[in-house]
């Protein structure tokens, strides 16, 4: 089964034949030079090697003017050529073109996904599109056996444009760095600073984009996809108010917690512990315990933040593991603690505060929104997930959970 890298085979940016072209003068100004030191090195070592030469034959050599010119002058030579064809690469992929000429793109890296966000349109829409990206898996004949999840991540543009990325990742994420192969084009992207690139693709098509910086647990799954667009194709959609011009994606819970990168830290349908929890199960009696200890000033609810230590020793025990069980069976006394806010129920009193059962689409919404401070650190805030899809996340939670 082949899923490897694709777009070596093809040229599809402006400046894309001036870096191959620069590679491939490196490379054999390169084979050159190793073979100029290595292949005189075996044949002396060969020729001179002491079972062929006495001693009284062994000459005290000073110098040789010439073959100290040329081994100064050539290799200076071939270095300069070196520089030139790459300086001159350099500059044609440095050289940014007038945003007034460019469609100028920002884009977001962090862990493990790509995130794009457009200017407005002409009646003040933004798309903003992106989220985790899973490839299609193809035979070694070119046969797709199982599609991807392409659709809403991918990054649209038209083709003969100049586009301009104005890259980032957040203060407290790691570096990645925006590879692609088919425009031989790849730049950093750098937490808390803006990193620049520009391309002009010349053909319609799809290509691939990756990270090509280690960053960590899914750093090899940190796919996306430039789709290249005709013209007219392009404006219809950016005048839009459409997610996606091309590919179909589905708003079911599944994927989407697989677009949004919820399943690259949380499991789903087990209860590993990942980076994050599982989301199997609301929650467990360790988180439980750490949030009666700690108490939780992150969400944002109405009723404000929970205080800390609200029940000590057996109370919290058992109440750790009422909650943990899905408050089925019989209820501890300590648990009254808990029922000023979260209800008798537990459904945290038509939310006004946390839903201790299940993800409802109000806990998730204050979790997107908030972020939530966990037993292993703080996860970010994702406030552009807009409701529909939070209820759909929701939902689909809720029904693994039963």
């Amino acid at each position: 089964m082949s899923n490897s890298l694709q777009g070596f085979d093809v040229r599809a940016a402006t400046f894309a034949a001036d870096v191959e072209q620069a590679f491939w003068v490196n490379f054999w100004i390169s084979i050159v030079l190793f073979l100029s030191v290595v292949a005189p090195m075996i044949y002396f070592a060969w020729k001179y090697n002491a079972n062929k030469v006495k001693n009284e034959d062994v000459e005290n050599v000073t110098h040789n003017t010439a073959l100290e010119i040329a081994w100064t002058l050539i290799p200076t030579a071939m270095l300069m050529v070196l520089f030139y064809y790459g300086y001159t690469s350099m500059q044609v992929l440095r050289t940014m073109p007038a945003e007034s000429e460019s469609i100028v793109v920002k884009v977001e890296g962090l862990k493990w996904q790509w995130r794009y966000e457009y200017p407005a349109n002409a009646n003040g829409h933004i798309h903003k599109i992106g989220g985790a990206f899973q490839k299609p898996k193809i035979d070694d004949k070119g046969k797709v056996i199982e599609k991807g999840t392409m659709g809403i991540t991918a990054l649209y543009v038209p083709v003969n444009t100049n586009v301009i990325l104005e890259m980032s990742a957040p203060k407290n994420d790691v570096i990645h760095s925006f590879f692609v192969p088919a425009f031989r084009m790849k730049e950093d992207v750098v937490p808390g600073r803006t990193t620049k690139q520009w391309f002009n693709a010349t053909e319609v098509g799809e290509y691939d984009i990756e990270c090509a910086e280690y960053c960590g647990t899914d750093h090899s799954y940190m796919y996306s996809r430039l789709v290249v667009l005709p013209q007219k194709e392009y404006d219809a959609w950016f005048n839009s108010a459409e997610d996606t011009p091309k590919g179909n994606f589905t708003k079911t819970g599944d994927a989407l917690l697989q677009r949004h990168g919820c399943t690259q830290c949380h499991s789903i349908l087990t209860d590993e512990m990942k980076i994050g929890p599982s989301l199997k199960t609301r929650l467990s009696k360790e988180q439980v315990l750490h949030v009666i200890e700690k108490g939780q000033n992150k969400l944002g609810y109405d009723m404000g933040a929970m205080p800390a230590g609200l029940a000590t020793g057996t109370d919290a025990q058992e109440i750790a593991a009422y909650v943990a069980g899905g408050l089925k069976g019989e209820k501890p006394a300590s648990f009254a603690a808990c029922t000023a806010c979260h209800g008798e129920d537990g459904r945290g009193m038509g939310g006004l505060s946390p839903d201790l059962v299940g993800y409802d689409a109000t806990l998730l919404g204050h979790v997107f929104k908030n972020g939530k401070e966990g037993m292993i650190g703080r996860m970010p805030a994702f406030p552009e997930i807009p409701e529909d899809e939070i209820s759909a996340i929701a939902k689909y939670l809720e029904n693994i959970g039963k």
